[in-house]
């Protein structure tokens, strides 16, 4: 909560309380316990241990994440040409990928190519 309320973000946003019932036998008591926004959530994946899979796991969601949004920023900065190539780029080569696919799954002649794309976009549009 340190590093939050230092870089100026509040922490009942944050970190805002919420009340639990929880049972105990035949009782129940109230328990405190917090609602984490994203933010909060980050904050405590990046200072925990490592060694814990939670934290590990999260480590690496926020480190892919940034790295798309880098990605994504970077894209945006390009001219319409050059999007358009980089796009141009990524269908070829998810069309090698896709023709490695159906070589492998016994797709050999050109029309049997054809049968096994039709297939394909007529799973996804119907």
């Amino acid at each position: 909560m340190i590093a939050c309320e230092n870089s100026g973000h509040s922490i009942p946003d944050d970190f805002p309380e919420v009340r639990k019932i929880v049972e105990a036998g035949v009782t129940t008591n109230p328990k405190k316990d917090y609602e984490l926004s994203r933010y909060a959530c980050y904050l405590i994946v990046q200072n925990g241990d490592p060694r814990k899979e939670v934290i590990a796991l999260g480590q690496t969601y926020f480190a892919i994440q940034t790295y798309r949004q880098e990605v994504a920023d970077h894209f945006n900065e390009l001219d319409e040409d050059n999007r358009r190539f980089v796009v141009r780029g990524d269908i070829k080569q998810w069309n090698q990928m896709l023709a490695e696919t159906a070589h492998n799954a016994g797709v050999i002649t050109n029309e049997e190519f054809a049968i096994f794309q039709n297939a394909g976009y007529m799973g996804l549009y119907g």
